[in-house]
């Protein structure tokens, strides 16, 4: 099964991290709500970065990799060599 788009070409563009991003908490099971709390953020600011109201910061992002185990290699750019096999898997 094709998962969906992740604009690998667009490396770093706010739209492409936030399908990335977007995907990665849909894989996880988790509800915006309980991703974002996980991250130690608030749902409205996670929401602002998964819908790309607002650009996903690098400390975010490093809180992905320790809580989820995200390379910023995916998050910022799509490469998904170094992705757990769980997450890959389900793209």
């Amino acid at each position: 099964m094709m998962g969906p788009i992740l604009l690998e070409d667009q490396e770093d563009a706010r739209a492409a991290v936030s399908a990335r991003i977007s995907r990665i908490r849909e894989i996880s099971g988790a509800t915006k709500k309980d991703f974002a709390e996980s991250l130690g953020m608030s749902p409205q600011a996670w929401g602002d970065y998964e819908n790309g109201k607002r650009d996903l910061p690098l400390s975010v992002a490093k809180r992905l990799r320790k809580t989820y185990s995200v390379p910023l290699e995916f998050t910022y750019f799509g490469i998904k060599s170094d992705l757990p096999h769980r997450i890959a898997k389900e793209l």
